[in-house]
């Protein structure tokens, strides 16, 4: 059922025009200017047509024989190209055809009740000079008669196409008597064998999707033609590529052997020949295409050549390919790129190393000195540019001051180390920088590129740039900025020069502030003439929680809200209330000032040396996280990512750090030793757990001996009074916290985290009354 699904798709999409509709005879016929499309269960019979008509197809009917009575209708009009496909054709009388003189195109397909030799009788009585064009794909057949193309009265047919049928055997001498034949497609069928015959004229041959496991030495030989250019044999079960399969075929240009299992090559020289591809196979070594001791090549025109997809652990040094441009050998098990890999690839101008399965841990200085290079995929190989010394970011592409475009996305880089790579490209137009863990962008980010046209920094972590950052970019047409953290957008964060040259940007899936600060861009989103890639439903608000969801163009603030009056207002309400607050609390919370007074006695003490001062530089961590398992994806994604990634801190995490093999209790004493302070994470099913409750003990211990500094409480919820426990219960007495709650509040409870983590611990321990 799915291969008549796909030949009726195939059907339709090489018949439909968008051409105006004009009255067909009958419902089940669509009719255009020139063609006509009948379908259904109902059609059993070939009606009248327009006069204007010259394309046919009948698709999914119950037409069940034809005959030239059958098909006397089609005779009124001149009709040229003639499909049938999925009809329940059972019997094709030999006559069939023989009226249709003017046909330049026969398909039948997917007709599986449908012998080949009453098509092949048909085609035998087929009176055309002009039929270009034969297609019999999808029927089935599993052999065809030795004379099936033999019959042909004509010699201009240019194209045959037998593809997804079930053929076994190709016979190359069915095809003999066809001096015109150009194209021959006979892929998706399970052919294993071959029958030599002479097809002179022959340029293109499609042999992929079969089951060949090996072609014989005099293949390609018997065809005797030196008039074919690409020969396609991709997706079969081939082991071993002959080059010198193909030695007699002096015209051929473009060769496909993708996804077989080849790991071995047999040479051969192939003078004309100008695309290989090789992706996709088990190739471990990248094969010699050496003679004569190393002065020559094998293939001496070779300009595109595809390795991607294989076991390639090694580049080695890329010799005798002296004409080779574009060379792809991404996805390979590449660990270092070696200083002399491509040197010896004088016109090489396109390299892709995309996507190089196994992390890219070297590479060497030098490594990319390729004056000719004008593209260089380096996209997704993980590659850890901060490892490079500063002098080797600077000159890892200094000879190549020609490239036109560059793609990094998929490594590790920062702020400081892209203008280092790119400032030799003063040629550079495209640029991707896509999922490179980048954060602010500072005004020197971007150098000096006077013909960048288009700029991709999405998938970073890029919560704002330097007002500057874009001043050098005047040729920039398209930015992308999709997938980021950017919350609020206004007239400074663009110059006007670069607004006036972009024709495209892409800011959705950001964090948006629905702010009185975000009014400018809201109002420019609105009339701006820049084409907007995916607005407005990837642009949302996230903040503040009640517009959190909300499309940014239905946020419609209000002019009193916004009004700079009423902010003061608000402002001074809230100065008044702050004072009056401060005094209610200096005059119940004197015991705490008591406190810090002495607190600031005892740092005074510190700075004199009469007390021990430990600090982060002390221990392996910053701190030992402990939190019970319903809270581990807040912890990882949210608490702990946040914190390292922004803020530098090294937390332990039993998940991740933990020795595996050792008890739990003996890693947790270990690994507190290692750290400088505690971070409790705090919630019900913490204060359910009897693990958690035995390690709040190990914490109170730690509290006893180091103060309350060496604790952060954070709560992720308030405890219910049946979930309290004694001990928990004496922890959150004597020991200050913070409650964590999302949205309005959430970037002061980080800044206090930031804090907390960062005070010393502060000994003697200091009492709290």
């Amino acid at each position: 059922m799915a291969i008549i699904w796909i030949c009726a798709l195939l059907s339709l999409i090489k018949h439909v025009t968008s051409h105006d509709g004009i009255h067909c005879t009958i419902e089940m016929c669509k009719c255009t200017d020139d063609k006509a499309i009948c379908s259904g269960k109902n059609l059993t019979y070939i009606p009248r047509f327009p006069s204007g008509v010259q394309s046919v197809t009948f698709l999914n009917g119950n037409i069940g024989t034809l005959s030239i009575e059958r098909t006397k209708n089609l005779t009124f009009n001149e009709i040229k190209e003639l499909n049938f496909t999925n009809n329940a054709i059972a019997r094709l009388e030999p006559d069939t055809f023989s009226n249709l003189t003017n046909l330049s195109s026969l398909t039948i397909s997917a007709e599986f009740s449908l012998f080949a030799t009453d098509v092949k009788n048909a085609l035998y009585n087929l009176k055309t000079t002009s039929l270009k064009s034969l297609t019999l794909t999808c029927n089935n057949w599993s052999v065809l008669p030795d004379n099936m193309f033999r019959s042909i009265y004509t010699y201009n047919i240019q194209e045959i196409d037998i593809s997804r049928n079930n053929l076994q055997v190709l016979n190359f001498s069915w095809f003999t008597n066809i001096t015109s034949l150009k194209t021959l497609r006979v892929s998706f069928n399970r052919i294993s064998a071959f029958i030599p015959g002479s097809i002179f004229r022959l340029q293109k041959l499609y042999l992929n999707n079969n089951a060949i496991s090996k072609i014989p030495d005099n293949m390609f030989r018997s065809i005797h033609t030196n008039k074919i250019h690409n020969i396609d044999i991709s997706r079969n079960n081939l082991q071993v590529l002959n080059f010198s399969w193909f030695t007699n075929i002096t015209s051929l240009k473009t060769l496909r052997v993708s996804f077989n299992r080849i790991s071995a090559f047999i040479p051969g020289i192939i003078f004309s020949l100008n695309k290989l591809y090789l992706d996709n196979n088990e190739i471990s070594k990248v094969p010699k295409f050496c003679i004569n001791h190393g002065y020559n090549s094998s293939l001496p025109n070779l300009n595109f050549l595809s390795l991607s997809g294989n076991y390639i652990g090694n580049v080695g040094q890329l010799r005798c390919f002296p004409r080779l441009r574009q060379l792809k050998i991404g996805y390979n098990l590449i660990g270092s790129i070696h200083k002399n890999s491509f040197t010896g690839l004088k016109v090489l101008s396109q390299l892709s190393l995309e996507g190089i399965r196994k992390q890219l841990k070297k590479i060497e200085d030098g490594a990319f000195d390729i004056p000719s290079l004008l593209e260089l995929s380096l996209r997704n190989c993980n590659f850890h540019f901060e490892r490079m010394s500063a002098s080797a970011q600077s000159s890892l592409l200094s000879s190549c001051n020609n490239l036109v475009s560059l793609d990094l996305g998929g490594n590790y880089m920062t702020s400081i180390i892209v203008p280092r790579i790119i400032s030799p490209l003063k040629q550079l137009r495209y640029l991707n920088l896509e999922n490179c863990r980048l954060g602010f962008l500072p005004a020197k980010v971007f150098p000096d590129l006077p013909f960048l046209n288009t700029l991709i920094v999405r998938r970073n972590r890029v919560y704002g740039w330097d007002k500057d950052v874009f001043d050098s970019l005047n040729s920039l047409q398209y930015l992308d900025l999709n997938n980021n953290v950017i919350k609020i957008v206004n007239e400074s964060s663009f110059p006007t020069a670069l607004l006036s040259n972009l024709k495209k940007i892409n800011l959705g899936y950001n964090y948006f502030a629905c702010t009185c600060e975000q009014i400018w861009f809201v109002n420019w989103l609105q009339k701006t003439n820049i084409t907007l890639i995916g607005y407005p439903s990837q642009y949302i608000c996230s903040i503040p929680e009640k517009y959190n969801g909300k499309l940014l163009k239905d946020y419609k603030p209000s002019v009193l809200s916004c009004n700079p009056v009423f902010t003061i207002v608000i402002s001074m309400s809230a100065f008044v209330f702050l004072i009056i607050s401060i005094t209610i609390v200096f005059f119940k919370c004197n015991t705490n000032i008591k406190n810090l007074i002495y607190l600031l006695k005892v740092k005074q003490f510190r700075r004199q040396g009469y007390l021990p001062i430990l600090n982060s530089d002390d221990y392996e961590y910053h701190a030992f996280v402990v939190y019970c398992e319903e809270n581990r994806m807040w912890v990882h994604n949210d608490f702990v990512k946040k914190l390292e990634n922004d803020e530098g801190f090294k937390f332990c995490i039993h998940h991740r750090d933990f020795e595996v093999g050792k008890p739990i209790s003996v890693n947790i004493d270990q690994y507190l030793k290692k750290s400088w302070k505690v971070v409790v994470i705090i919630s019900n099913a913490f204060a359910k757990s009897e693990w958690c409750q035995w390690e709040i003990d190990i914490i109170q211990e730690r509290r006893r001996r180091q103060g309350r500094n060496a604790l952060l409480l954070v709560m992720l919820e308030n405890i219910t009074s049946k979930n309290m426990t004694s001990p928990l219960r004496t922890l959150l007495d004597s020991t200050t916290h913070l409650r964590f709650k999302k949205g309005i509040g959430e970037n002061l409870f980080w800044t206090a985290v930031v804090e907390d983590l960062r005070k010393d611990i502060g000994l003697p321990p200091v009492s709290e009354l």
